[in-house]
């Protein structure tokens, strides 16, 4: 589905992408992890069409690709769903979904079609198991709803890649596993996702195979199989960590 190779970047002369390769097959949930400053947000904002590579070239489907603005990502059937939502709280969930595009009631006049935006949002609504009205406001729902609202706008724009970046953050135990259950599902119909997350529980129990980046490359790519929990965290800081929680002395 992508194909990352040899992508380098740089930020005032320094290098915060060093040679990073991996790919994401169709219907493949890979995990990307690393402590703050890895490279994992600047390495999805590349994917995204919000950064531009210094180094290396991304393949989509095979083919060569190079957004230059998330636009072109979109276009492209890829969905960036941030840990600070992009949502417009004043105004209703089909507004929302259909923002990069109002069905029109002719092609040559500026109206919307808004029986034909409230039938397809609830078809949307179904898909991610939200069970309120087009008509509902965002401002109404909670952060696990919203959450669901943003993957429903990924499924609008037909995407078969999305970007989840620490989508549980806010989330109540209850809501993120009804997450879950749904990324399962857009998985079983070949949606690659990657999923950045430093919660590792979750990512090992979510993602097919994990990628690893410290100082801004990558130094482990192997299925979620072959990982422990132990493994991971030394992976990403570099070296054996004994105790997660050292005593404390008086």
């Amino acid at each position: 589905m992508i194909e990352f190779s040899q992508i380098e970047k740089r930020f005032f002369g320094v290098k915060v992408l060093k040679d990073v390769s991996f790919i994401a097959k169709p219907g493949q949930t890979v995990g990307i992890v690393g402590e703050n400053g890895a490279g994992k947000s600047t390495l999805m904002n590349i994917l995204g069409g919000n950064l531009r590579p210094d180094a290396g070239v991304m393949r989509l489907n095979g083919q060569p690709y190079a957004p230059a603005s998330p636009s072109d990502a979109a276009h492209a059937g890829i969905a960036f769903i941030h840990q600070e939502l992009n949502l417009f709280a004043n105004l209703s969930i089909a507004e929302n979904l259909f923002l990069r595009g109002f069905p029109r009631s002719r092609n040559w006049l500026p109206f919307i079609n808004r029986r034909q935006m409230s039938v397809r949002a609830r078809e949307l609504l179904r898909e991610v198991d939200l069970a309120h009205s087009p008509d509902t406001l965002i401002e109404r729902l909670s952060a696990g709803e919203r959450q669901l609202v943003e993957i429903a706008k990924a499924l609008a724009l037909d995407a078969r890649l999305i970007i989840l970046d620490e989508p549980t953050t806010s989330l109540t135990a209850r809501e993120t596993e009804r997450l879950f259950a749904i990324m399962a599902r857009l998985r079983e119909r070949g949606i690659s996702m990657l999923y950045i997350s430093h919660s590792l529980g979750h990512v090992l129990k979510l993602c097919d195979e994990i990628v690893v980046l410290r100082d801004g490359a990558v130094v482990a790519n192997e299925p979620t199989s072959s990982v422990t929990m132990d493994r991971l965290v030394s992976l990403m800081v570099g070296r054996a960590i004994t105790q997660l929680f050292p005593p404390r002395e008086a």
